[in-house]
């Protein structure tokens, strides 16, 4: 019982974010616009647009990540489906943080992956190569998918407030900012032909932890945000 039900809630998001492209492009298009107008205020010089790269791609790519995924469960709760899932845990027994999980899953296909399919084409413009390039795709892969996790318990936690998204924009950007850190780091070490082993893993250690916390603690906050 439990897997179809998962399935049916990321196919569900999925589907109904498929039926609006404009809001999925539009986050691309606003990760594109950004880092693509940013090298237009600086001398066109190679060495200078690689050296910024890292941190101007990260930037972006995270900012148009967390602007489609700040109020990811505000409208299930307006419109009763965060009770739907409470009702569905207490007939069949399944956790609410496995339903909260395949959302979080379905909200980083939908909100990274864009983001993802332009980013290559974007560091082209800044001079990267293949294994700068490579490096960026992985620290990203890694680094949106924290950024959706703990999106995820900020939305939980100010889903039912006025002015949620800029609550939870406040509450997630110090949370990422060693995301950030690490994966900046690990592509500017990447450009100077250094080992980016430990940057990455650290990544993926910020990941394992979010995989097991994030979702529990979101689904305690759907909880609170539905019993106020």
């Amino acid at each position: 019982m439990t897997w179809p039900l998962l399935r049916a809630i990321f196919l569900r998001d999925v589907w109904q974010a498929l039926r609006q492209p404009a809001d999925l492009a539009w986050h691309a298009l606003f990760f594109a616009v950004v880092a693509a107008l940013f090298p237009l205020s600086l001398k066109p010089d190679a060495d200078t647009l690689r050296l910024l790269a890292p941190g101007v791609l990260w930037v972006g790519a995270l900012l148009a990540v967390l602007l489609a995924s700040s109020r990811m469960f505000q409208d299930d709760l307006r419109s009763g489906w965060v009770d739907q899932w409470l009702l569905t845990c207490a007939a069949t027994g399944t956790p609410l943080a496995l339903l909260v999980a395949a959302r979080l899953v379905a909200q980083w296909v939908l909100a990274a992956v864009p983001v993802l399919a332009v980013a290559p084409l974007l560091a082209l413009q800044f001079g990267l190569g293949a294994w700068p390039l490579a490096v960026l795709m992985a620290s990203l892969g890694l680094g949106t998918a924290v950024l959706v996790l703990i999106t995820g318990v900020a939305a939980a936690l100010a889903g039912g407030l006025r002015g949620a998204a800029l609550l939870v924009m406040l509450i997630v950007l110090p949370l990422v900012a060693p995301a950030i850190i690490f994966g900046a780091m690990a592509v500017h070490h990447a450009v100077r032909g250094q080992p980016v082993g430990a940057e990455l893993s650290l990544l993926g250690a910020m990941l394992a932890v979010a995989l097991l916390v994030c979702p529990l603690l979101a689904a305690v906050g759907l909880r609170a945000a539905v019993e106020a």
